[in-house]
């Protein structure tokens, strides 16, 4: 068994400062997830305010649905993809008014409302893939949000390495149809 993992055990027993030392050993496994998803992206979130935003949510939720370090990732990998969906929405907002002064904008604000609105369609693509298979999803954002690799989302998602590996490609293949609609 991991230090995560017995250190969530004592959480979901009550240990409050077991909580803070499982989210502390896995803090730099976030980091490296957020710069992950954020790489060569024009966007105004930064790897940090991601991880902050990602642990503030996981930390309402509490240890008691976290099994393992695995686990952990996996969930976090959810709540990024949501964080960076909601941020792409608030982004669209401010092209389109949003409430505040028209201003001219700039390569830049172009760039990151195409971001934006790319992030959403992978999103939209992610629901219609779900009701179709939510293991898909489940791999989809362990191997794109969280990066981990083929035997950490079979781990994280309770699955043989082999099935794992069906359903990344299952996945893919499906998702590049949806995309190309």
């Amino acid at each position: 068994m991991s230090q995560v993992t017995e250190l969530l055990d004592r959480a979901r027993a009550g240990d409050d400062a077991a909580w803070e030392q499982a989210v502390a050993l896995v803090y730099d496994d976030l980091k490296r997830i957020a710069r992950g998803v954020l790489a060569g992206g024009q966007g105004t979130l930064n790897p940090t305010a991601l991880v902050h935003e990602c642990y503030l949510r996981l930390d309402r939720a509490g240890a008691e649905g976290v099994q393992n370090r695995a686990h952990f990732l996996a969930l976090a990998a959810r709540a990024m993809r949501q964080l960076m969906l909601n941020h792409a929405r608030d982004r669209l907002a401010e092209k389109r008014g949003g409430g505040a002064a028209h201003t001219d904008l700039d390569e830049r604000s172009d760039a990151v409302a195409t971001e934006a609105r790319h992030l959403i369609d992978i999103d939209s693509a992610l629901t219609r893939l779900e009701a179709e298979n939510p293991s898909w999803v489940r791999v989809v954002e362990c191997r794109v949000f969280a990066g981990m690799t083929e035997q950490e989302t079979a781990d994280a998602i309770g699955e043989p390495l082999r099935s794992t590996q069906r359903l990344w490609a299952d996945a893919r293949a499906r998702l590049a149809q949806l995309l190309a609609d």
